[in-house]
């Protein structure tokens, strides 16, 4: 049950499709000043997310630009936030590097390119991202950031992808979205990019720099880097991992003597279970489950007799206590996870 309550309380597909390798359109700079890369930051932001894209852009160099170094380094870079509050970043058991963001949504310069990798998001920003979309500005999401740029409505109808570990948790949560797999990064549209997870974000922003001033000036970047890897190229991602499948048996009975027996399978994201009572006559009769925190629900289909439980885990997560419900009557029950 420990497994059950765990991946039911987290907050929290197919072929190959148009990627930003295959799109046509590029990118063009500005004939004058800067192309401005804001970095949106807000409380668990993962490092790598954001960092790896980061030394990207900064590290880039055009040459024929004599002793200007201001002219030879095109992206102007920035973070900003919902306020200009410090933030912690991922961290391992503890929170991590403490960041000032240098503007909030309010007072942000208006950016050509947005870089949101996952964190925990924050007021306004799904009105921001709006706001930049709406400007025809950049957006590129890396990792479980692209659930941001989902959320904001932004990724509706057109292809994406995300980390490979959450690719169920993705389609479900937005069916309204085209995941794409194996790939390290996919072109949303002209203006919206999405990355895998991690360093997937590094072969992204080598793209877009690609896409600004071509390959020889994203390899320059790379070298300089020393940055061996070629998914910005290839764009050859990480394999969908096997779908994870758990069955677990619960039995029990309540103090009226109704015996109870709950098969529950967790496939692809998505729980479903079926109950058998021999002492009500039933047999794979489908149930439906919630869960909050400890807290955990039950509904049977009874045909006529409709039933629920609602009870709370124990710490060890294999017994469950409350109470049973049906055709108005009230009795205890207890049910045991059984070992395979």
């Amino acid at each position: 049950m420990k497994r059950l309550l765990l991946v039911l309380s987290l907050i929290i597909i197919g072929a190959p499709a148009l990627c930003a390798a295959d799109a046509p359109s590029r990118l063009t700079p500005p004939k004058t000043g800067t192309i401005k890369v804001a970095f949106v930051m807000s409380e668990g932001a993962t490092m790598i997310d954001f960092a790896g894209p980061w030394e990207v852009f900064e590290n880039v160099m055009l040459d024929g630009k004599g002793d200007d170094m201001d002219a030879s380094m095109p992206f102007e870079l920035y973070t900003v936030a919902p306020s200009r509050a410090p933030i912690h970043t991922s961290g391992s058991r503890r929170p991590g590097m403490t960041v000032t963001p240098d503007y909030s949504f309010a007072d942000a310069p208006i950016p050509d390119i947005v870089v949101i990798g996952a964190q925990s998001g924050g007021p306004g920003l799904s009105e921001w991202l709006q706001k930049v979309h709406g400007d025809g500005k950049v957006i590129m999401s890396v990792c479980t950031g692209a659930f941001k740029v989902a959320k904001a409505g932004l990724l509706d109808g057109l292809q994406a992808t995300t980390h490979h570990a959450f690719f169920d948790q993705f389609s479900n949560q937005f069916p309204q979205v085209k995941l794409v797999q194996s790939v390290r990064y996919v072109q949303s549209s002209p203006t919206l990019f999405t990355a895998g997870g991690l360093t997937s974000g590094v072969d992204l922003a080598l793209h877009v720099v690609d896409e600004y001033y071509g390959p020889a000036v994203a390899q320059k970047t790379a070298d300089y880097m020393e940055y061996q890897g070629t998914g910005w190229k290839t764009n050859a991602g990480v394999a969908a991992p096997a779908p994870v499948v758990v069955h677990q048996e619960w039995k029990g009975s309540t103090a009226s003597g109704l015996a109870m027996l709950l098969h529950v399978t967790y496939a692809k994201g998505v729980y479903s279970a079926l109950l058998d009572s021999a002492s009500q006559g039933l047999s794979g009769v489908e149930t439906t489950l919630k869960l909050d925190g400890r807290q955990v629900d039950f509904g049977f289909d009874i045909p006529g007799h409709p039933a629920t439980f609602t009870g709370t885990a124990n710490e060890a997560g294999n017994v469950l206590t409350g109470i049973y419900t049906q055709d108005g009557k009230s009795s205890p029950l207890t049910l045991v996870k059984q070992k395979h």
